[in-house]
């Protein structure tokens, strides 16, 4: 059996000599990509912009905020320089669904997602939550679907597998 595999990889490599045959696992590079050229730092609130998504720890959470029981978009792309790299900590489309995608696993807060959002995309409403400029209502959904009100301030707010974050604003200054 090993012989016929052995075999089989040496026609292939024979037969693709003139192809560039790559093994790379998706995700496992960690050489990060300097994104400077566009006016953005590599490295936000200790969150890493890296060449690949790393499939070492791999989490979500979905983050909701309401402005008078109005649900905000989250937008799109936050975390992600298209060509370039992406951030541990982006969002991939407007679920609110935030990737947590690191080379180990550590924790992450909702105030390092909130700052990488508010370096793609500059909100008056972001800036206000990380300033503590808005009364915020926060409450946190388990996996377990224990219903928890966070003691902690808003940025410090962990990052859990399959939680869902509600922020319902209560006394913005701005649009």
């Amino acid at each position: 059996m090993i012989v016929v595999i052995f075999f089989t990889f040496s026609l292939a490599l024979i037969f693709n000599s003139d192809k560039t045959l790559n093994y790379e696992i998706f995700g496992q590079n960690s050489s990060p990509n300097p994104v400077d050229e566009i006016g953005l730092s590599s490295k936000i609130s200790g969150i890493t912009c890296d060449a690949v998504e790393h499939l070492t720890f791999h989490n979500h959470t979905k983050l909701i905020i309401k402005d008078q029981n109005h649900s905000l978009t989250i937008p799109a792309g936050i975390g992600i320089v298209p060509n370039e790299c992406i951030f541990w900590l982006h969002t991939h489309d407007d679920s609110g669904i935030i990737h947590i995608e690191s080379p180990s696993e550590i924790s992450f807060s909702l105030g390092q997602f909130l700052q990488v959002w508010n370096s793609f995309n500059q909100s008056s409403i972001i800036e206000e939550i990380l300033q503590d400029k808005v009364q915020v209502d926060a409450s946190i959904l388990l996996e377990n679907s224990s219903f928890v009100e966070p003691t902690t301030p808003v940025p410090d707010i962990p990052l859990q597998n399959n939680a869902i974050i509600t922020l319902d604003l209560k006394n913005l200054t701005g649009p």
